[in-house]
């Protein structure tokens, strides 16, 4: 059986990511999930992991990480307009995306787990522990990747341990979701990023060019998730509603997008995969319009470099078969 650890930063993609991965067990050992602030504040994306723990009935440990990047303020930003103007001041400065999932990161809709208690192994010390004494670890990281960015650089002797690494972030068209280049997981934490993705590990990037592209839920499949009738996809519909009004008041159309778990299933089905190319990624670190945007050398111009894995097409059919399969 596949051994996993999950990284997250639970906002309302990430919890259905991790609703996949928990009503998929069959396929995997989850060893634990470590946090990370992102989407939401450190403290909520554990409450909110907590609640889909309770969901789904399981109990995986969780693990609290960072609560900031590695060089860089973090604050919450309820509002648009308030994160709009930070992202685009060009300052040394990460925010929240609660105007994207809502100040709870679950779309605002009142849900709160029945406990707080979470395991007092920090996320460093659980990421070594498991790797000292296990090998062909995977790991899925849905947020910005601060932990993971901790573990290589206190200790790279384990890295050995990682079979492979999926990660959700980045853009290979240039085209971001919070400023013109850069994804959010990566603007959020672009030193972390960068040491991540040149650190010998072997990585996937699931990022948000496939995910506009393959993983957009557009009205008729919001209707389709709503008649499932479980309590997972009541659940997947309902926490993505900030989302959805974002949604609808820029392109004028109803439905979301699920980053996420498009990342979580290429991990449980890489035949999700249409379109990858192998190549070396950098990550802009300097504070200005392209931060956190990714330089990819296509022509392999650094031959020496490490190189990743970059999924630029998935299987739209096969990724929403998934899903519902998961919502059922």
């Amino acid at each position: 059986m596949r051994k996993l650890i999950i990284d997250a930063d639970t906002g309302s993609d990430d919890a259905v990511a991790l609703l996949m991965a928990y009503r998929n067990l069959s396929e995997s050992e989850i060893l634990g999930v470590s946090l990370v602030s992102g989407n939401v504040p450190l403290n909520q994306a554990i409450l909110n992991t907590i609640y889909v723990n309770e969901l789904c009935e399981v109990n995986i440990p969780i693990h609290k990480g960072a609560s900031k990047p590695l060089e860089r303020d973090y604050i919450e930003v309820h509002e648009s307009e308030e994160a709009n103007k930070i992202a685009l001041s060009y300052k040394n400065t990460s925010t929240s995306a609660q105007h994207v999932h809502g100040v709870d990161g679950l779309g605002d809709i009142g849900l709160r787990p029945s406990t707080e208690k979470i395991s007092d192994v920090s996320a460093l010390d659980f990421h070594k522990k498991i790797l000292s004494e296990e090998t062909d670890v995977e790991i899925v990281t849905l947020g910005p990747l601060t932990n993971i960015a901790k573990l290589v650089l206190d200790s790279p002797e384990l890295l050995k341990n990682i079979k492979h690494c999926y990660i959700m972030g980045g853009s290979s068209n240039a085209f971001g979701n919070v400023t013109k280049f850069a994804e959010y997981n990566f603007w959020v934490d672009p030193e972390a990023a960068d040491i991540v993705l040149n650190s010998g590990i072997p990585i996937t990037v699931i990022g948000w060019d496939p995910s506009l592209l393959d993983a957009m839920i557009d009205e008729d499949k919001v209707n389709e998730i709503e008649k499932i009738g479980t309590k997972y996809s009541k659940f997947t519909n309902e926490i993505q509603v900030v989302l959805r009004e974002m949604i609808k008041d820029i392109f004028g159309h109803d439905g979301y997008d699920l980053p996420d778990p498009l990342a979580m299933s290429v991990f449980l089905d890489e035949e999700i995969i249409a379109e990858d190319v192998v190549a070396n990624i950098r990550v802009d670190t300097r504070d200005g319009m392209t931060r956190g945007g990714c330089v990819i050398d296509f022509f392999n111009l650094e031959p020496e470099a490490k190189k990743v894995r970059i999924v630029q097409r998935c299987h739209q059919d096969m990724f929403y078969n998934l899903l519902k399969k998961s919502l059922n």
